[in-house]
């Protein structure tokens, strides 16, 4: 439990959030809506839903699964920086279609909602960043 400090359970927490409103009406019109994962924008708009659950995976299993064994580098950048472009990339696909014209669709709950997450993820990388900077007394 050591392991999860606030920059990791912020992460866990927004991966969550990212999954449950991938499910939600990301867009709709009327009595029509689709999620994330529906016809209309199942590739795009379920990129930052992957990635928000693959950080949130990575810290659970680095917190509850001692047993698994992580590289200490991917591609040979820390798992900081993974998260830290992981949800920049979240955040910025989220914000894209926040300012997309939906010609004549209203955004849906699951579009703001996975706003949130992607900006929560965004954030608990740039904690985990500040932590390892500030040494631990």
């Amino acid at each position: 439990m050591d392991k999860l400090r606030t920059p990791n359970l912020v992460i866990l927490i927004s991966g969550a959030v990212m999954l449950i409103a991938s499910f939600l009406p990301f867009t709709e019109t009327g009595s029509h809506s689709s999620s994330a994962w529906g016809k209309y924008y199942f590739l795009i708009a379920t990129i930052p839903a992957l990635l928000g659950i693959a950080m949130a995976v990575q810290v659970a299993l680095v917190a509850y699964a001692p047993q698994v064994k992580l590289p200490e580098k991917v591609l040979g950048f820390t798992w900081t920086q993974v998260h830290l472009v992981g949800g920049f990339q979240a955040t910025i696909m989220m914000v894209a279609f926040l300012l997309q014209d939906t010609g004549g669709l209203g955004k849906g709950i699951g579009l703001y909602l996975m706003l949130l997450a992607a900006i929560g993820s965004l954030t608990g990388a740039v904690l985990r960043m500040q932590e390892q900077k500030t040494p631990t007394p």
